[in-house]
């Protein structure tokens, strides 16, 4: 599978303090270049499309817009990326995804940070958005939409994953992910690696293996999960378009220096498919001494 990311707009209702891409809040994204980047996607051989942000919602006339051109296209997958505000506020956009999943294999995926509005609501720093993502996933949940969500853990979460899992659940989601939190300097908020992977191992017998996804979280952390390690399920190539009108063909993360692994990686018998971990959590790696799966 190859994939086009497609940034929006970096604007977003909720105003989380671990967001890593919320110091591009001003920039500008134009119709006809999104648009223009969807066509060239295309003519790549992207057949999968993720409308992301920031949050997207906030775009609705250009996200419909958007999605017709693909479905015209003949793009097979589209997945949006979204906190749940601009669908529980816009009619309008919730039945164009109702009449759209009709006819074309669409996935929205929610970001729930905690199980109630307590927990959400202060990571989102956003009071209110708790309910607003409940009432937008019980509205996707009626259409043939395909539902997401992703969970990045933190110090305010990392006790209730499975209270989260709890709440999901009963809307048969496809994918329950949950994340590393990728900071470029860790905050209160930040949780280390093997008490990350020790949360969420603990899901085990809560979440159907099948729906369980981590990111961030390496295959050595996941012994005998591994079929939970969420890059597994990541398409074979990656296309971004975001700030700047930047289209950049096959992106890879740890190419880029976004991700790291140690030189023992090497004889891990998982490394020519591991994509690593986030660099900022390379030390924490070192010291624990955590060994390669031989």
């Amino acid at each position: 599978m190859h994939c086009l990311n497609l940034k929006l707009t970096y604007k977003c209702t909720n105003r989380c303090s671990f967001c890593f891409s919320s110091y591009l809040a001003e920039a500008e994204m134009s119709l006809s270049g999104l648009m223009s980047a969807v066509r060239s996607g295309w003519s790549r051989g992207c057949s999968e499309l993720v409308l992301s942000g920031g949050e997207p919602t906030l775009t609705p006339d250009a996200a419909m817009s958007i999605m017709t051109l693909a479905k015209e296209l003949g793009y097979k997958k589209i997945i949006i990326q979204t906190n749940g505000s601009g669908l529980s506020c816009n009619p309008e956009l919730c039945v164009f995804l109702r009449d759209f999943s009709e006819h074309s294999d669409v996935c929205v995926s929610f970001s729930v940070h905690g199980p109630d509005s307590g927990i959400h609501d202060a990571m989102s720093r956003t009071p209110g958005s708790f309910l607003k993502l409940l009432d937008a996933i019980r509205i996707i949940a009626s259409t043939n939409c395909g539902i997401y969500t992703n969970t990045v853990v933190s110090r305010l979460n990392i006790d209730c994953l499975e209270d989260i899992a709890d709440l999901i659940l009963p809307y048969r989601p496809q994918v329950l992910q949950f994340s590393m939190m990728h900071l470029s300097m860790p905050s209160e908020l930040s949780t280390d690696l093997l008490e990350t992977a020790l949360a969420v191992r603990r899901l085990k017998n809560v979440v159907p293996a099948d729906i369980l996804r981590t990111e961030g979280i390496p295959y050595c952390l996941m012994y005998g999960m591994e079929g939970c390690v969420g890059e597994s399920f990541w398409p074979e190539k990656l296309d971004l378009y975001n700030q700047n009108n930047s289209y950049m063909n096959d992106f890879k993360q740890l190419d880029s220096g976004m991700r790291w692994k140690a030189q023992s990686c090497t004889g891990c018998i998982m490394n020519e498919i591991c994509m690593g971990i986030w660099k900022e959590h390379a030390e924490q790696f070192l010291v624990a001494g955590i060994k390669p799966i031989a």
